[in-house]
């Protein structure tokens, strides 16, 4: 008798950065692309260069096109979203003294900052909408005209203060005297 499994797959959970479902292939980045792929190829290359060229022997071909797959794999692919295998291989091997911790994505405060900041999104959202009503662009309008008013007002004031001083001076002024020279 087949096992047969329940499948039921959420199209939102599927990675669609996965190549072929691979989850050491997603989220990769350019580089890595291009060293998983690149050695991949020269693996490729190696074994039937070593076999149709040199006549090597079939596990001498097999072992030296491995070794670039497998580089490849290390420094290409991904063991999670922040780091290679090898990184991956490093940290589990080495032991290392300064430890690499990652923010849990179900923090209460963390959701708590995400939430005020949709919340403040949606306010800004709503004074857009606001001010897109016939309503808002009549606030707005007036909100202008009297901003120019007062704008105008203040100009004026400083225009009428500045003639105001120059026709009533309250110190003396000096002239001078310029001597013409005789040539």
């Amino acid at each position: 008798m087949a096992v047969q499994f329940e499948r039921n797959i959420n199209l939102e959970e599927i990675d669609s950065d996965a190549l072929f479902g691979i989850q050491y292939l997603a989220h990769q980045t350019m580089t890595q692309k291009v060293i998983l792929w690149g050695n991949v190829i020269i693996g490729a290359v190696c074994f039937i260069v070593t076999q149709m060229v040199f006549q090597a022997p079939f596990l001498l071909s097999f072992f030296g096109s491995l070794i670039f797959v497998g580089l490849g794999f290390l420094f290409g692919a991904n063991q999670n979203e922040h780091m290679t295998i090898g990184a991956y291989l490093k940290l589990v091997f080495f032991k290392p003294v300064k430890y690499v911790n990652f923010k849990s994505t179900e923090d209460v405060s963390l959701m708590k900052e995400e939430a005020g900041k949709l919340k403040v999104e949606e306010q800004r959202e709503e004074r857009k909408k606001a001010v897109a009503t016939p309503e808002g662009q009549r606030r707005s309008l007036i909100l202008v005209v009297v901003l120019m008013v007062v704008f105008l007002v203040f100009a004026f004031a400083i225009l009428g203060l500045k003639s105001y001083k120059e026709n009533h001076m309250t110190h003396h002024t000096v002239g001078y005297v310029m001597e013409q020279e005789n040539s």
